[in-house]
């Protein structure tokens, strides 16, 4: 993956402090009751929110021209049907870079595929353990991908970031991960999360499921 220029992460900076601004004023007023002057001024906000979030990706639209993919929003690949192989650095490059969620979804949702098997998991596992646990569903979306494009490699990391309570529900793609892993260890630990009110039901499947292949 290329350096990022040093003005690049000036610029991101800035930005950065423009997304919140504009999140905590809109967050700000849609949390009281509103007049008419305040909704006019909260459609404002979602409307400048929605172009610095989308001026947020412009590098990255950009950078996947130069391999030959043309979109107008991460999304776009989201939602594509063929393959993208030639895309995954590009998407890489930029996950730790994007600071609005939706963006940062994005890129995971569209780096969740086989093309990424292998290359996309250790910045994806950075990505779930420094994002806040109070973020279930991005976490629950992270920890999606990484079940998809895991290897061997990653199994400790696995047991011991499903077998973290703290962690929520935002392991039950994880442990269906541990489907994969057949292994006594794997079968272990999935007895251990039986009783786990978030993901005991989700053991349960995957250890049968888990059984069944290893007889």
């Amino acid at each position: 993956m290329g350096s990022i220029p040093t003005n690049y992460l000036v610029y991101k900076l800035s930005m950065m402090d423009r997304l919140q601004q504009l999140e905590s004023q809109w967050r700000e007023l849609l949390a009281k009751p509103r007049s008419k002057k305040e909704q006019e001024q909260m459609s404002f906000l979602a409307e400048q929110l929605t172009i610095e979030t989308e001026k947020e990706i412009t590098g990255l639209i950009n950078e996947l021209e130069t391999v030959g993919i043309f979109i107008t929003s991460v999304w776009d690949l989201v939602n594509e049907r063929k393959k993208y192989p030639e895309a995954i650095d590009v998407l890489l490059k930029y996950l730790p870079l994007a600071t609005h969620e939706k963006n940062k979804e994005g890129i995971v949702r569209a780096l969740t595929v086989k093309e990424a098997k292998g290359k996309a998991s250790s910045v994806l596992i950075k990505e779930y353990d420094s994002t806040s646990k109070n973020k279930d569903m991005l976490r629950w979306i992270i920890g999606n991908a990484i079940a998809t494009v895991m290897t061997s490699q990653d199994i400790d990391w696995l047991i011991s970031t499903v077998t973290d309570k703290t962690n929520g529900g935002s392991r039950e793609q994880l442990v269906k991960a541990l489907g994969t892993v057949k292994s006594q260890e794997a079968i272990d630990v999935l007895n251990n999360l039986l009783n786990d009110q978030e993901v005991g039901s989700t053991a349960k499947n995957t250890l049968k499921k888990l059984k069944d292949k290893l007889r």
